[in-house]
C-alpha cells in the first residue's frame, strides 16, 4: 500500500462531498424553473427532457474512468478536474439563456454534458472518499448526509433561481453558481489532501460478483428515475396552472427538502429494518405522489411533487450503504468502482426517465403520465414488499484478494 504523506481527515471528506454535491445540484435544479421560458426549449416537454437526459448521459460515460483513476490515484486529482467541467457548464448556460433556435440547444446540450462529466468526478471521488475515511458501522449515517446535501442543492436551486429571474431576469441565478463554484474549488483543493490508494486496481469484473448487486443496481436506478421523472414535464404543468416561474422553483424546493428530510432518517433505520423493507416504503410513498402530481390542481400538483421527493430518498438511502459493502467485498476494497457502480446505476435512471416522461407527455399529456408512473412505483413497492431475505449493509464476512 503506498500512504499519502497527509491523510484527509474524516469531517474534511464529509464537508468536501457534501459542499461539492450540493452545488452540482445546485446548479443541475437551477434550470427547473427556467425551463418554461427558455427560447431553446419553447415549451416542448420532449426537449426539456432531453437536457435532463444529456446530464445523465454524459455522466454514465464518464463515470467508468473516473472510477478507475480514483482507484488508482486517489479521490483528490479526480475531485479536481472535476472544477473545470463545472466552470465549463456554468459559462455555457448563462450564455444560452436569451439565444433561441439551434445555437441555443446547442449551448444547453453542451452546459449539461460539461456538467454530467463534472459530476461523474464529484460523485465517484467524494463518496470514495466518504467510504474509504469511515467505518462501516458510521457510513450509513454520513452517506445520509452527504444525501442531505444533494437534497440541500436541489432544494435552493430551483428556489433562488426562480426568485432571481423574476427579480432581476435570468442570467442573475449564474452569478450565484459562479461564487458557489468558487467556494467549490477553494474546499477541494484545501480539504482533500490524500487517501490510502492500492499497488493494485480490482477489476470491474471482480467488483460485479459482490453481494446484492441486482438490487443494489435496481434500486438505485428506480430512486435516480423517480427524482427525474417529474423535472422535464411538470413545470410546463404547473407554468400552466398559472404560478409562474418563482412559484415553480418553490415548489421544486419543497420538494427538495423532503427529500432532504427523509434521507438521513432512512439512511439511519436500513440497518434496522432492512434495506428491501425501506425501499418497499419508499416506493409506495412515490407511488401516491405520482398520482397526485398530475391532477388539475396546483396545490395537489405541489403536494404530489413534495412526495415524491420524500419516497424517492427512501429508495435511495439503504443502496449507499450498500454500495459500501459491495466495495468490501473484495481486498483491497475497491471504494472508486463501486460507487462507480453506484453512479452508472444511478445515471440510467436519470437518463431515461426524463426522456421517457417528455415523451409520453406529448403523446398522453401530463396527467396521464403521472398516472403511469405512479403505477410503475407501486410495482416496485410490491416486489420489495415481497423479498423475504433481509438485506444489511454490512460487508461480506470473506472477500477475494486481488494479487499484484
Amino acid at each position: 500500500m503506498k500512504q499519502a504523506v497527509t491523510p484527509t481527515k474524516p469531517g474534511a471528506a464529509v464537508a468536501v462531498t457534501a459542499i461539492a454535491l450540493g452545488v452540482d445540484m445546485f446548479l443541475y435544479g437551477s434550470i427547473v424553473p427556467l425551463l418554461p421560458d427558455l427560447p431553446a426549449v419553447h415549451g416542448s416537454p420532449f426537449i426539456a427532457g432531453a437536457l435532463f437526459a444529456v446530464y445523465a448521459v454524459a455522466l454514465l460515460g464518464a463515470t467508468p474512468f473516473i472510477g478507475v483513476w480514483v482507484d488508482r490515484s486517489g479521490p483528490r486529482a479526480p475531485m479536481l478536474a472535476g472544477l473545470v467541467g463545472l466552470a465549463a457548464a456554468t459559462v455555457l448556460f448563462a450564455a444560452s439563456i436569451d439565444v433561441a433556435g439551434a445555437t441555443g440547444l446547442t449551448l444547453l446540450l453542451l452546459a449539461r454534458a460539461a456538467q454530467g462529466v463534472a459530476a461523474a468526478a464529484s460523485w465517484t471521488s467524494g463518496l470514495a472518499l466518504i467510504a474509504a475515511t469511515h467505518e462501516p458501522a458510521r457510513r450509513g449515517k454520513v452517506m445520509g448526509f452527504a444525501l442531505s446535501a444533494v437534497g440541500a442543492g436541489i432544494l435552493l436551486g430551483p428556489a433562488v433561481s426562480g426568485v432571481l429571474t423574476d427579480a432581476f431576469g435570468p442570467h442573475a441565478p449564474f452569478l450565484v453558481i459562479a461564487v458557489l463554484a468558487a467556494a467549490d474549488a477553494v474546499a477541494r483543493v484545501v480539504l482533500i489532501r490524500g487517501t490510502t490508494t492500492a499497488d493494485v486496481r480490482t477489476p470491474y469484473r471482480v467488483v460485479m460478483r459482490g453481494p446484492h448487486l441486482g438490487l443494489l443496481i435496481a434500486l438505485t436506478a428506480t430512486g435516480a428515475a423517480a427524482i427525474a421523472f417529474p423535472e422535464p414535464v411538470l413545470p410546463l404543468h404547473l407554468d400552466g396552472l398559472g404560478i409562474g416561474t418563482t412559484g415553480i422553483g418553490l415548489a421544486f424546493a419543497a420538494a427538495a427538502l423532503g427529500g432532504s428530510l427523509a434521507a438521513p432518517i432512512a439512511g439511519m433505520i436500513t440497518d434496522r429494518v432492512g434495506a428491501s423493507r425501506v425501499a418497499g416504503i419508499g416506493a409506495a410513498v412515490t407511488a401516491v405522489g405520482f398520482l397526485l402530481s398530475g391532477r388539475d390542481s396546483t396545490f395537489w400538483s405541489v403536494t404530489g411533487l413534495v412526495v415524491v421527493g420524500f419516497g424517492a430518498q427512501f429508495v435511495l438511502a439503504p443502496t449507499l450503504v450498500l454500495i459500501g459493502a459491495l466495495a468490501e467485498h473484495t481486498r483491497p476494497a475497491a471504494y472508486g468502482a463501486a460507487y462507480a457502480v453506484y453512479n452508472l446505476a444511478y445515471t440510467g435512471g436519470l437518463a431515461v426517465a426524463p426522456l421517457l416522461a417528455g415523451s409520453t407527455a406529448s403523446a398522453l399529456g401530463v396527467s396521464r403520465t403521472t398516472v403511469v408512473a405512479g403505477v410503475l412505483a407501486a410495482v416496485v413497492a410490491v416486489v420489495m414488499f415481497s423479498r423475504r431475505q433481509r438485506v444489511s449493509g454490512e460487508p461480506a464476512a470473506e472477500a477475494p484478494r486481488v494479487e499484484a
